[in-house]
């Protein structure tokens, strides 16, 4: 089984990068983890929701 975290957005904070290993590492005894990070959009205001949802998805 694989455990996969999707984050969306900006994950440069030291705490949250700190707090993302420490799970990963407590995870990697049980199960194979993989941490997945999506962009932001650029210019998200100017797109319709449809717009937004299928450029991330």
């Amino acid at each position: 089984m694989t455990i996969k975290l999707l984050a969306i957005g900006k994950t440069d904070d030291k705490e949250l990068k700190s707090l993302i290993e420490g799970y990963a590492k407590r995870l990697s005894f049980y199960v194979n983890f993989q941490l997945d990070i999506i962009p932001d959009l650029k210019n998200a205001k100017n797109l319709s929701e449809s717009q937004q949802k299928q450029k991330e998805g």
